[in-house]
């Protein structure tokens, strides 16, 4: 385990640079700090329901740094553990102690259609990043990304101008990317490939 957060690491510093990132490693997996499980949570405390969108590569904001794409109509979905909505926004870490994830997938712009996407196709990219705050920000939370191994599967159900329906299946670095998703289109869809 020692290992696979050394090489996350290596591997977050290595996707955003000089960014700040923090890692807090304890050989019994607990914080002296972590305070008392919190009680069973009632219905009203259920987690939010995760989302996705969808947006051209070209239309992607400013803030992200994920740009692993060349051609500016890619499909870029973009599934988050929070609800989201257009302009899709980058998360950062809370003071909640409350765990969020991202996973942004990038495809080129013939698989915006229904069918499935094998995800080792080079032309597939990715970007995850998780973030978890200690209690009470005490160290400052902290985030991580991952690229370079996919598993799970997807599949676009149906699509149109508005929305796509996507069906995923234990994708991301953890596979916490599953079921199926409504994603609302946050710009128009790109003009269908022309099969060259």
């Amino acid at each position: 385990m020692k290992r696979f957060l050394m090489a996350l690491g290596l591997t977050a510093i290595v996707c955003t640079g000089c960014d700040e990132i923090v890692f807090e490693l304890s050989p019994s997996g607990v914080h002296p700090s972590d305070p008392d499980p919190a009680p069973p949570s009632s219905e009203d405390d259920d987690p939010p329901t995760p989302s996705a969108v969808a947006i051209r590569g070209g239309d992607v904001p400013p803030d992200f740094g994920f740009r692993m794409w060349e051609d500016p109509d890619s499909l870029v979905l973009i599934f988050d553990s929070d609800a989201q909505e257009c302009p899709p926004t980058v998360i950062e870490a809370t003071c909640d102690n409350a765990p969020r994830w991202q996973f942004m997938l990038a495809l080129p712009p013939e698989f915006d259609a229904p069918g499935p996407v094998d995800l080792r196709d080079p032309r597939v990219s990715f970007h995850e990043s998780l973030s978890e705050a200690v209690p009470d920000c005490a160290f400052g939370g902290g985030t991580g990304t991952g690229g370079g191994y996919f598993r799970g599967t997807i599949e676009i159900v149906s699509s149109d101008e508005t929305s796509l329906v996507v069906r995923a299946h234990d994708v991301g670095l953890e596979g916490q990317v599953n079921g199926d998703f409504t994603v609302q289109r946050c710009s128009a869809a790109a003009d269908p490939a022309t099969g060259e």
